[in-house]
């Protein structure tokens, strides 16, 4: 008999428990190495001349800047800035709580002794001048310059009612002009030509006689009114040959 296989029951990763069962087992953790590594700071934070009474704040300012700056890289990243300076400094103090455990641990000469009660004195003004740009880049954000807007009046736009669908007119044909007629022009008056005055009819050429030479047969005298009839133009009344 073939049984089909079901879901198979898995955690889910982002449900509430599992987060707050991370949550705790994380403060858990925090806790034990901070009172496992309590005793071992204090103590050699004697090796840096620090009075006894004050000696339990050497692991306070170590393992306590772990946590801020382990905060700080956290926010930083969710905001989209630049976190590798929290992260450094987490990182560096850690290494130097591990160095002091180890010291303390393995009981070293006198001359690391007093270099790293040296170390531990001197990273609390460091842990300060930290912990201060920390908290001022939490409160303190960077926001972008803000440009001033231009003025704007608002404009109250009344509800106008939807207007009723118009069905689409028929094309009414254009309505033609009346022709116009031409105005009649007055036909411009020819020019008058200015009259000529007539010319004499030509007289026709005057003959021009030569010498008439009597012939050596027959001189007959010519009478002065043949002559005169044959020259015209000479022809005068009361002129008698």
């Amino acid at each position: 008999m073939n049984r089909t296989a079901g879901p198979v029951a898995r955690i889910a990763a982002d449900s509430r428990p599992v987060l707050v069962f991370t949550v705790v087992l994380t403060v858990a953790v925090a806790l034990a190495s901070f009172a496992l590594s309590f005793s071992s700071l204090r103590d050699a934070a004697l090796w840096g001349r620090v009075p006894e009474s004050l000696a339990f704040l050497v692991p306070v300012v170590i393992d306590a800047s772990v946590l801020v700056y382990g905060l700080v890289a956290l926010v930083l990243r969710a905001r989209g800035r630049s976190s590798v300076w929290a992260w450094t400094l987490m990182f560096g103090f850690t290494v130097v709580s591990i160095g002091a455990n180890a010291a303390h641990a393995y009981d070293v000469g006198p001359a690391v002794k007093v270099l790293v009660g040296v170390v531990l004195v001197a990273l609390a003004p460091l842990s300060v001048l930290t912990s201060t740009h920390a908290l001022a880049s939490l409160v303190v954000a960077d926001g972008p310059a803000v440009e001033p807007e231009p003025l704007t009046l608002p404009v109250e736009v009344a509800d106008v009612a939807e207007a009723p669908e118009v069905a689409a007119a028929e094309p009414v044909p254009a309505i033609e002009a009346p022709a116009v007629a031409p105005e009649a022009t007055e036909p411009e008056p020819a020019p008058v030509r200015e009259p000529r005055p007539a010319e004499s009819p030509a007289s026709p050429p005057v003959p021009v006689l030569g010498p008439v030479r009597p012939s050596s047969r027959t001189r007959t005298r010519v009478a002065p009114v043949a002559m005169q009839s044959t020259l015209p133009g000479l022809d005068m009344p009361g002129v008698t040959a």
